[in-house]
């Protein structure tokens, strides 16, 4: 079967490998589609790396072998590929994504294969079978929509119309904006980001507004306050992210920033646009020395949150896939570009130039 793994210089090459052979409880599938995440890129840029490793994990299959009781040949699957151990301190606390057995990785031999062995815990956890009305570029979104609605969860939204920012509007961004909207629909979401044609997009999506993040600005008052900048000089149009933020009301600002852009300027944009109490959430790779500071005061004066969401439990895998079924979550106007699993370096590239949002990789 043709793979593709990394190499030792952080590229990708094709090779020939084995099929994997199944033990009880196992499942073999072949795949339809795979997406490309942030992750993949992270991995082939820095620390993360590791020669010979087979990446891809927002995997859709159809099965073609099976020695598990609740699969059959052409059932039509999402595979996600992490799970916890349900039993350890970390599970029991709500923890789960950090349960060591949680980074194990469930596919075999990855997600950028022409077949995927399913491990016995994995069928047992983590895989489902699709809707037949389901689109196969819908379904693909299961793993990093779960991700999303972690962090959604962790930022403790309430009400019918919570005040959200989203900094960076790249294909998790843009994932965290139709998410919320899916989960809120009366939330006012505004996103950040430089890149004019991602803030267009931004809009119709259904961001209720869209701006360069290089500047704050109060609608309706003649004034405007610069916050450090974030890539973008241009003077912010009047609906800005930061109408969130009216300084003659201490009290306004939005009750979450999801934080997808990462670094100093994106952390600063966050803190100044959250309201007092309010949560920032981290949803960003970083490289292994990246370094933030900040304002003590800021966080500790205003009982201000800053919190982490790394990924999605089985639990909101479930969940997702649920607004996926329903249709109140559509993602499939992220995906850009398909292309074969042999031309998986160049998807790689159009990513790593802004070219793509989100690539699908088929066999």
């Amino acid at each position: 079967m043709k793979v593709v793994r990394t190499t030792a210089a952080g590229g990708l090459e094709v090779i020939d490998a084995p099929e994997p052979d199944l033990e009880d409880g196992e499942a073999l599938i072949e795949l339809v589609c795979c997406g490309l995440c942030g992750t993949d890129l992270y991995k082939l840029a820095d620390a993360g790396r590791t020669s010979g490793e087979v990446l891809g994990h927002e995997v859709v299959g159809r099965v073609i072998e099976s020695r598990a009781d609740s699969l059959r040949p052409g059932d039509r699957v999402v595979a996600p590929h992490h799970a916890p151990c349900g039993d350890c301190r970390l599970c029991r606390s709500g923890a789960e994504t950090m349960c060591a057995r949680f980074a194990e990785n469930l596919l075999d031999p990855g997600g950028f294969s022409e077949r995927i062995r399913l491990p016995a815990r994995a069928v047992e956890h983590t895989v489902r079978k699709l809707d037949a009305g389901l689109p196969d570029e819908a379904a693909v979104f299961v793993e990093p929509a779960a991700c999303v609605l972690r962090g959604i969860d962790r930022a403790g939204l309430s009400g019918d119309a919570p005040e959200v920012a989203v900094l960076g509007a790249g294909s998790m961004g843009l994932l965290h904006l139709l998410v919320l909207r899916a989960t809120f629909p009366g939330a006012r979401i505004v996103v950040a980001e430089p890149d004019p044609d991602r803030r267009a997009i931004a809009l119709e999506l259904g961001a209720d507004s869209a701006a360069p993040p290089g500047e704050v600005a109060e609608p309706n008052a003649g004034r405007r306050a610069t916050a450090r900048q974030l890539g973008a000089e241009a003077a912010a149009p009047p609906d800005a992210i930061a109408d969130l933020v009216d300084y003659a009301q201490p009290q306004d600002g939005a009750d979450a920033v999801f934080d997808t852009a990462g670094g100093q300027a994106a952390f600063d944009l966050a803190l100044e646009v959250t309201r007092p109490g309010g949560r920032v959430v981290l949803f960003a790779h970083a490289p292994a020395d990246a370094r933030v500071t900040f304002d003590i005061n800021a966080v500790f004066k205003s009982e201000r949150q800053v919190i982490g969401a790394y990924s999605g439990t089985p639990a909101e895998q479930a969940r997702a896939l649920d607004l996926l079924h329903d249709g109140a979550l559509d993602p499939t106007p992220l995906v850009t570009h398909r292309l074969p699993l042999d031309r998986a370096a160049e998807a790689v590239d159009l990513c790593r130039r802004r070219e793509a949002l989100k690539v699908l990789l088929h066999p």
